[in-house]
């Protein structure tokens, strides 16, 4: 995980060590640029003007975006202020899905249909690009330590997520680690009552006994202080801590450690793969189509179903209805609309020969 890839070297007022560049965001625009420049290839094989599908991704993508920062909002009650901070992550599939329909929508009834283009013809060139899309948008959910899995089991595939990850502080306060490789005494909350043997912070030499004084460059004179550094104000893709303690009636400042979180079900790797299995899979169905819409509708046959089982690992998300969470319902929905129109196409006489 890397929150911050590199540092612009441009240092002013907001950004007095240079001009961060997230991985969400990189990998956000990889995928804008990527697919957009995959939809104009495929429309010009099948003689389609590219500009057209490129004018179509503006909209897609402007719609896509605005939904999933939308239902995120929603689902996890985050003030609207941080309404235009996705470089920080938070965005719903789901939720991309319908305000992309929505901005399809639009884009067709201004611009395609005078262009006399089919709506399922667009459709199936643009779906390829939507499976490469939550391919590398999930890249950028892993650097950012978002949709992360649940704890793994010792013998299954496990990822260890860095200090600045969402996942280590929803660890800590359900009790399944500390925040930072030990506990402090309830009554003296500076003073360390506990190590986590083979923990970050005991391999640095932290005991029990000592009593913190400053972490980094914060002066800590109550748990308070500590607790707003540690909990609350931590720098984004910051993954270091460095502590004072007074032992023996001196300071000692420790080496800088790392703390990591306990192993997580990589969820996020998982889609990735799927969805680039998926991606290999969609290209090589659209010579086999027999009608237009049939490439979408394989895409919403397919994604939910990963989605659904990929949800069961997953530790960032609460039920929300019928036990199961806000995806795992839209996924059965989504499965339901493309049976509906698989059932309405394949009844339909063919529209492209059959080929070997």
């Amino acid at each position: 995980m890397q929150q911050v890839l590199f540092r612009i070297p441009i240092k002013f007022g907001w950004f007095p060590d240079g001009i961060p560049v997230y991985g969400f965001g990189l990998m956000l625009f990889l995928a804008f640029i990527l697919c957009t420049w995959l939809a104009g290839w495929r429309a010009r094989k099948v003689g389609v003007k590219p500009e057209l599908v490129q004018d179509l991704a503006i909209w897609v993508f402007v719609g896509g975006l605005l939904g999933a920062r939308i239902v995120y909002m929603i689902q996890y009650g985050v003030p609207w202020s941080d309404f235009f901070k996705i470089w920080e992550g938070g965005i719903v599939f789901y939720g991309s899905l319908l305000g992309g329909a929505v901005g399809f929508t639009l884009a067709y009834f201004a611009v395609m249909r005078k262009q006399q283009l089919a709506w399922w013809k667009v459709a199936d060139i643009v779906a390829p690009s939507l499976a490469l899309g939550l391919c590398l948008g999930r890249i950028g959910c892993f650097l950012n330590g978002c949709c992360y899995g649940s704890v793994a089991c010792p013998d299954c595939p496990a990822v260890h997520f860095p200090f600045s990850a969402p996942p280590r502080l929803d660890l800590a306060r359900g009790g399944y680690q500390t925040a930072a490789g030990f506990t402090v005494v309830p009554n003296d909350e500076r003073t360390v009552q506990a190590v986590e043997p083979g923990s970050a912070a005991a391999t640095v030499g932290l005991k029990a006994g000592d009593v913190i004084v400053q972490a980094d460059d914060q002066r800590v004179d109550s748990y308070d202080k500590l607790d707003t550094y540690l909990a609350r104000n931590w720098p984004r893709g910051k993954n270091d801590l460095t502590l004072t303690v007074e032992r023996g009636g001196q300071e000692v400042t420790l080496p800088a450690f790392y703390p990591q979180t306990l192993g997580l079900h990589p969820t996020q790797i998982y889609e990735s793969i799927s969805m680039g299995l998926l991606f290999l899979l969609l290209m090589a169905y659209y010579p086999l189509r027999r009608h237009d819409g049939e490439v979408i509708v394989l895409f919403l046959m397919l994604y939910p179903i990963h989605r659904f089982l990929n949800e069961m690992l997953r530790n960032d998300t609460d039920p929300v209805a019928f036990g199961m969470t806000l995806s795992q319902n839209g996924s059965i929905l989504v499965i339901a609309v493309a049976l509906v129109l698989a059932f309405r196409f394949w009844r339909r006489p063919a529209e492209y020969p059959a080929t070997v």
